[in-house]
């Protein structure tokens, strides 16, 4: 069994949010390992994540400097 590791940045939060929502996002976090670039707050992305609160992991991605997009 493998030690499964990810490098989180705030380019990867955004463009996975805008390819695949908040199921990108868990799939993101749901490594062994979390490598978190500063000034990403990971507590509030988790407790978004355990509430399936959609909106508030939005603010996130546009807090890091992301986009609305139309569609979501």
């Amino acid at each position: 069994m493998g030690f499964h590791k990810r490098r989180i940045s705030k380019e990867g939060i955004i463009r996975t949010y805008n390819d695949t929502g908040i199921e990108g996002i868990k799939r993101l976090f749901s490594a062994d390992a979390l490598i978190v670039e500063m000034g990403i707050d990971t507590d509030k992305i988790i407790d978004y994540l355990t509430e399936n609160n959609e909106e508030g992991l939005l603010r996130i991605v546009l807090e890091l400097g992301g986009e609305k997009e139309m569609d979501k």
